[in-house]
């Protein structure tokens, strides 16, 4: 009861500082982030390593992780919470509550988006297009990574005189003033946590009271000088990322290598040492649990110091190997010519059924992010996934993904006529007879005809996005470590940031391809059947359709290096690429880029989608990222690559590539393992997961889960245990191709 009271009383007090500050967003922002932080930062445990975790509440500030967006609100839980504590509040507190609950009402920020949204359009953005299926729409400032080098090399103070230079070059602005007040919000957690460490230190067994004098004396000296240590980098790394809501970590072996590999020359710290410490960040990590960012790089061209980086990559992969969960998404950049004693590490932390480090290749990558953002090649080499494997620039750039489309379920309503059968909705009109289609290549131009008006409905939603936030606030955590926002004077979303850019998560597209491959073979080449009459049989879940559905099945797949296969699924990925793009030019942003890094939703909004023209049943699962069509992939693992090579890498902003072999074969065939990566990546391979188990751990996992409590799998863009997963998406990774002996 009395923790429900203190959140009522936060939820007033909360209100009461925005309101009195509600002229400035700059300093309105630096006020309430500074009384939110001191009420959800949360203690010190014994056996804590590094100092910073959080514990959101019913309103506040974020970017992502803790309320979604900007100003939130969560309404439905400040009921509840209110309603259970109602007879311990005084009359005047329940009343300035019930004013909260009707002022949060319509000022949080994703109802101005949606206010804004309906104004254009005279619907909200759920109108049109179901959010369940065909297409949905979120609002996030998700996946920014600021450069947390420019953090470590100057410090908080070294922040404090940049901001007062900047104000002295350009005039000074509340936009200054509440980035200093922002700064000093970050010293004083320190400074609470130096206390803290210093009290337990007090109290504990000699390794613990060890581990917290140093701690403690660490977190004094960040206050006011730049990390001199490993320890020290790494802290101020995670207070900053623990104060700010950010999720994803960047280039940790660029911006930490230095301090970590000096550690070492000098005596202050062993590698068991470092991995230790990084292991306590770990910890936090997965307290965390964000399964769908929480992004490590390490590798990659780009560095200035490639010896110290490979040095601390070693160690984060070996915390990695120890630590054995879905967090964090170590990510590893493979480059030709690089440390060969840190490829090996990767591949036999992967080997042990780790699912880490992610591989993606910056043979491909460097200079297809040059020509897809059109940036000079410096800068692309700044190139980082976050989340589910989206590109950003480092310091440079947004790119936040807040929307998705159903590639197959757009097909299935076409060949419908605009109709929904699951939903029993007319989504489209005006679309033609199935039997006016003359050719196939009538049909491929009407679904793109049909889907332009509502991807150009995403597009403005995601410009408005970030057009309501950046009118909300100054996102000041976010514009002092990006590289523009100080020397312009302004924030990131008022002009500060110098790429505004943003992706479309596409799902189904391999499934889709495969479904119009089959129409395009089966129904117009070889006029098996008419387009009516398909339809049908996909109606009936081809119930007494066995031998039509076997010729669908049998048409060519993608995943097995069949050129006309393959060039269907690059055709069609390449023509959406191409609208999304058009689309949110016209919208205002910079770049707005296709992504293919599913999560679980491939399986999930297959539930939504009737059976389709690839065999595939009611229901079932559709294909993940990039990878093959259910257990379509039939000509090997070699074939299964060449396909997936084939996609320009230039016209998207991250792809999923996922690939499983049993443990048995890693171990008696590493070498060959090792090498059809190098060759995938080196010859336009984007990105590979990789995932060492077998099909028979799997099956068995789903009879047994109390057994396979360890059993990590990878998803898409993220990793999870497995037992833990929804059936249908435990029988979608049971279905996929394991390459075995």
């Amino acid at each position: 009861m009395e923790e429900n009271v203190h959140l009522i009383k936060h939820v007033v007090k909360f209100t009461e500082i925005y309101k009195q500050n509600r002229n400035d967003k700059f300093i309105r922002e630096a006020k309430c982030v500074a009384y939110q932080l001191e009420q959800i930062l949360q203690p010190l445990e014994r056996n804590d390593r590094l100092a910073g975790m959080m514990k959101h509440e019913l309103v506040g500030f974020s970017s992502q992780y803790g309320g979604i967006y900007t100003y939130y609100f969560h309404e439905h839980e400040f009921l509840n919470t209110l309603a259970a504590c109602q007879n311990e509040l005084d009359e005047c507190t329940r009343k300035k509550a019930e004013m909260a609950l009707e002022f949060w009402k319509r000022e949080n920020t994703r109802k101005k988006v949606t206010d804004r949204f309906v104004h254009q359009y005279g619907t909200e953005p759920g109108n049109g297009y179901r959010n369940s299926g065909y297409a949905n729409c979120d609002c996030r400032v998700a996946g920014t990574n600021v450069d947390f080098s420019k953090l470590i090399r100057i410090g908080l103070d070294g922040l404090d005189r940049e901001i007062e230079d900047k104000s002295s070059k350009n005039g000074s602005s509340s936009f200054y003033e509440a980035l200093h007040l922002w700064v000093d919000t970050v010293r004083k957690a320190c400074e609470r946590y130096e206390k803290e460490a210093e009290d337990l230190s007090k109290t504990c067994e000699e390794q613990q009271r060890k581990n917290f004098e140093v701690l403690a004396q660490a977190l004094k000296n960040i206050q006011h000088q730049a990390p001199k240590t490993f320890l020290e980098g790494l802290q101020l790394m995670w207070i900053y990322s623990v104060c700010s809501d950010i999720m994803n970590y960047g280039r940790v072996d660029e911006y930490l290598g230095d301090l970590y590999a000096e550690d070492l020359s000098a005596g202050r710290l062993t590698e068991e040492d470092g991995v230790q410490l990084i292991l306590g960040l770990y910890k936090h990590f997965k307290t965390i649990d964000k399964v769908h960012d929480c992004r490590v790089i390490i590798g990659g061209v780009g560095r200035h110091n490639p010896d110290n980086a490979d040095k601390l990559a070693m160690a984060f992969m070996e915390a990695s190997r120890r630590f054995k969960e879905t967090v964090p998404q170590l990510t590893l950049r493979y480059y030709a010519g690089m440390n060969e004693d840190v490829l090996n590490k990767a591949l036999q932390v992967n080997a042990e059924g780790c699912t880490f480090p992610i591989f993606y290749s910056d043979e491909t990558n460097v200079s297809a992010v040059e020509k897809l953002y059109d940036i000079p090649a410096k800068e692309a080499e700044q190139y980082v996934p976050f989340g589910c494997g989206e590109y950003v620039i480092v310091g440079k750039s947004l790119g936040t993904p807040n929307n998705g489309v159903n590639m197959l379920k757009a097909l299935e309503i076409l060949l419908h006529g605009g109709y929904d059968r699951f939903f029993d909705e007319q989504i489209e009109t005006g679309l033609p007879e199935l039997d006016q289609y003359n050719t196939f290549e009538e049909l491929y131009q009407e679904l793109f005809r049909m889907m332009e008006p509502m991807i150009q409905k995403l597009a403005v939603h995601k410009f408005l996005n970030y057009r309501v936030a950046g009118e909300e606030a100054g996102y000041l955590h976010l514009s002092l470590l990006m590289d523009d926002c100080l020397e312009r004077g302004k924030a990131l979303l008022d002009g500060g940031v110098k790429y505004l850019n943003a992706a479309s998560e596409i799902f189904g597209i391999i499934s889709a391809a495969d479904s119009l491959t089959a129409i395009k073979k089966i129904v117009f080449e070889e006029k098996r059947f008419t387009l009516k009459q398909l339809v049908g049989m996909l109606d009936a879940d081809f119930e007494g359709y066995e031998t039509e559905r076997k010729w669908l099945q049998e048409a060519p797949k993608y995943g097995n290096d069949i050129e006309e296969a393959d060039q269907m699924a690059v055709r069609l990925f390449g023509d959406i690429a191409e609208m999304t793009s058009r689309c949110g030019e016209k919208a205002g942003l910079h770049k707005y880029k296709i992504v293919s890094v599913n999560n679980s939703m491939s399986a999930e909004w297959g539930y939504f989608c009737e059976a389709s023209a690839c065999g595939r049943k009611r229901s079932a699962p559709l294909s993940n990222g990039n990878g093959a069509s259910i257990a379509a992939d039939k000509n090997g693992i070699t074939a299964l690559l060449n396909s997936m090579s084939k996609f320009p890498a230039d016209n998207h902003a991250g792809v999923i590539n996922n690939i499983r072999f049993t443990k048995e074969l890693f171990a008696s065939s590493f070498e060959k393992i090792k090498l059809l990566v190098q060759t995938f990546l080196e010859n336009n391979g984007v990105q590979l997961n990789i995932c060492a188990v077998g099909k028979e751990d799997l099956e068995n996992a789903m009879v047994h889960p109390e057994q396979y409590q360890n059993l990590i799998v990878r998803i898409g863009g993220f990793s999870a245990r497995f037992v833990t997963l929804e059936p249908s998406v435990q029988r979608e990774i049971i279905a996929r191709t394991t390459y075995g002996g």
